[in-house]
C-alpha cells in the first residue's frame, strides 16, 4: 500500500479526532475510528513523524502544502497547543490512539509521552540516563549526526523537504546550546570519525551557532547562519572521493576541481525549490566561505570586491570551518591540538585571511587565551597571559620572562605568535 497507507492512517486519525469531539468516550463511532486508524498504521508499518515548524507542516519526508480537510482540524489543534513534533510508533493500538486523542480534545498543553506516542517541542528529546556528562554529550551529538546525514542526503538530492528537516535540526542545536556547552565536548574529544563530510558539517554548524550566539546576533540570524553552516560544503559531492581523501598534496588540476566546490554548492542549493526565496543565505555562504576576509582565497573573481562586500555570515562560518578542519584527523595528517589550531587561527586573523573580531570571539569561547596561558610573541619572547581584554582577547596583557607587563593592545607591541600547549591540550 505504501504511501497510500500513511495517507489513509492520517485520514482515519483525523476522523477519530472529529468523532471524539462529537461523541462521549466509549461511543461505538469512536471505537470504530480508532480501530480503522490502528489498522492503517499497521499497514504503513513504520513510525509516523509529524513536524510543525513555522508555517511548514511535514509528515515523514513530505512537506504538506495543502492539508487535507480530513485531518486539518486535528493538525490545527496540535499547532494551537504548541506541539512541534509528534511521533507515533507503528504498533500503536486503538487504546493508545484513543488515550492520546483524549488529551488533544481536552486541550492539554503538557507534552504527551507513552510507549507508543510522543508529542512535544523540538527541544524535547527522549530521556536518557548516561553515566557521565561526556557520555550524555556524545549521545546527543550522535543523534544530531544521524539527523544531519539525512538532511544533507536530502539536500544533495535537491529535495525541498530537506530544508525543513535542516531547520528542525538547527532549532534543536540552537536550543541545546542555549542551555549549556554540552555539544562542544564531542567536538573537542571525538576527532576520528571516518565520515568526515557529515561530521564536519555538523561540527561547523554547532560551532557557528555558538559563535553567532556569543556575538549576540538575533535569534533568526543565529538560525539562518546555522543552516548555512550545515550546508556550506554540499558542493563537495561533485569532487571525486579520491581527491577529497588524498594522502598528500593535490596536483594542480586536482586543486582546480577542489576549488570548484563552493560554486557547485551554491548552484546545488539554488536549484532546490524555496532556497532563493526563503533561505537566501545558504548559497551565499556556500559560495563565499573560502574567499577569505582579504579575498585571498577562492573562488577567484575578476575584480576585487569593495570592502565589506562579503557577507559577515560567510566570514563567521569560515572561522568555524578552519578550526574544525584543523582539529579533525585527515588522511594526510593527525588532528591538531586546541592550542595549535588556535595558533593558526590567530596567524590567519593577523594576516587578514580570517576576520579578527570573529576569531577573537571564537577564542573566548574556546577559553584558550585565559590568564595563566603561556604564549610566544612575534618578537621571539615568551610570557604568560595575566589579563585578557574582554572585547579583544587577541591583545591581552602578558608578563614576559624579564618581569615586564606588556599590553599587546599597544600598536608598538608585538603580537601573539604561538599558544603554548599545556597538559589539557595534549589530552585533547
Amino acid at each position: 500500500m505504501g504511501q497510500d497507507a500513511l495517507d489513509y492512517f492520517l485520514c482515519n486519525l483525523g476522523a477519530l479526532f472529529r468523532m471524539r469531539r462529537i461523541y462521549p468516550p466509549g461511543a461505538k463511532q469512536i471505537l470504530q475510528s480508532a480501530k480503522q486508524a490502528s489498522q492503517k498504521l499497521a499497514a504503513w508499518g513504520r513510525p509516523v513523524r509529524i513536524t510543525f515548524l513555522g508555517n511548514d507542516t511535514i509528515v515523514e519526508d513530505r512537506r504538506i502544502e495543502n492539508i487535507p480537510i480530513s485531518y486539518s482540524a486535528l493538525f490545527q489543534s496540535l499547532q494551537q497547543l504548541g506541539f512541534e513534533s509528534i511521533q507515533i510508533e507503528p504498533d500503536a493500538r486503538e487504546d493508545d490512539l484513543t488515550l492520546w486523542i483524549e488529551t488533544v480534545v481536552a486541550k492539554e498543553r503538557t507534552p504527551y509521552r507513552s510507549l507508543k506516542i510522543i508529542t512535544g517541542s523540538l527541544k524535547l528529546e527522549r530521556k536518557v540516563t548516561p553515566s557521565s556528562v561526556l557520555t550524555r554529550a556524545v549521545t546527543g551529538y550522535l543523534g544530531f549526526l544521524a539527523e544531519a546525514q539525512g538532511v544533507l542526503s536530502d539536500l544533495e538530492s535537491k529535495k525541498p523537504e530537506g530544508l525543513v528537516r535542516a531547520r528542525e535540526v538547527v532549532c534543536a542545536i540552537v536550543a541545546r546550546l542555549a542551555v549549556g556547552r554540552e555539544l562542544f565536548e564531542p567536538i573537542r574529544e571525538m576527532k576520528n570519525f571516518d565520515d568526515y563530510t557529515f561530521t564536519h558539517a555538523l561540527n561547523v554548524c554547532v560551532l557557528s551557532s555558538a559563535l553567532a550566539r556569543a556575538l549576540r546576533l538575533p535569534d533568526e540570524m543565529v538560525n539562518a547562519i546555522s543552516m548555512a553552516a550545515l550546508c556550506h560544503d554540499l558542493g563537495k559531492k561533485e569532487v571525486p572521493k579520491e581527491i577529497l581523501n588524498r594522502n598528500g598534496p593535490l596536483e594542480p588540476h586536482e586543486r582546480l576541481l577542489m576549488e570548484r566546490h563552493p560554486f557547485c554548492g551554491a548552484q546545488l542549493l539554488l536549484d532546490i525549490p524555496g532556497v532563493e526565496s526563503a533561505n537566501p543565505l545558504l548559497p551565499v555562504v556556500a559560495y563565499q566561505h573560502h574567499m577569505g576576509a582579504n579575498q585571498s582565497g577562492y573562488p577567484k573573481i575578476q575584480q576585487r570586491l569593495p570592502q565589506h562586500t562579503l557577507h559577515f555570515a560567510s566570514l563567521l562560518v569560515a572561522v568555524a570551518d578552519v578550526y574544525d578542519a584543523l582539529r579533525t584527523v585527515r588522511p594526510y595528517r593527525q588532528a591538531l591540538s586546541v592550542a595549535k589550531a588556535a595558533t593558526i587561527l590567530i596567524r590567519e586573523a593577523l594576516s587578514g585571511k580570517l576576520h579578527k573580531e570573529y576569531v577573537s570571539s571564537f577564542l573566548l569561547l574556546l577559553n584558550v587565551l585565559a590568564a595563566g596561558r603561556r604564549v610566544v610573541l612575534s618578537d621571539g619572547s615568551s610570557g604568560i597571559i595575566v589579563e585578557t581584554h574582554t572585547g579583544y582577547p587577541l591583545c591581552p596583557m602578558v608578563g614576559d620572562e624579564h618581569g615586564r607587563i606588556r599590553d599587546l593592545s599597544d600598536p608598538s607591541s608585538p603580537t601573539i605568535w604561538e599558544i603554548v600547549e599545556d597538559s589539557t591540550d595534549v589530552l585533547q
